[in-house]
């Protein structure tokens, strides 16, 4: 009996013991580019950044998607059919996130 009694009450006491807890935040300051596209046929342009293709601009308007990129310089083309419409050199620092207005090319 005085072993069952003993053993409750050590139960009890860790059952209020707190396990310590840890919060981890990764934070994600990679540079972002974003673009204004004059219409909605430029919206189909492909997007290529140092030559490696993105898909199509359009994913990647200003105030609705960034397209998270790694910091330095950069090499921006859009291309339709083929064809580059649009390219600029950028340099893009870290946590840096920056909007590239394509004028009219339709």
């Amino acid at each position: 009996m005085r072993m069952l009694l003993a053993l409750l009450i050590c139960l009890t006491l860790t059952a209020c013991v707190q396990s310590p807890t840890r919060n981890t935040q990764v934070v994600d300051d990679r540079p972002g580019i974003a673009f204004e596209l004059p219409s909605v046929a430029s919206e189909y342009y492909e997007l290529r950044i140092d030559g490696v293709s993105y898909g199509y601009v359009g994913q990647y308007q200003a105030g609705e998607n960034l397209l998270k990129i790694i910091d330095g310089t950069h090499q921006v083309e859009l291309l339709s059919d083929g064809k580059v419409v649009f390219q600029q050199k950028i340099y893009l620092g870290a946590g840096v996130n920056r909007v590239l207005k394509v004028g009219p090319h339709d």
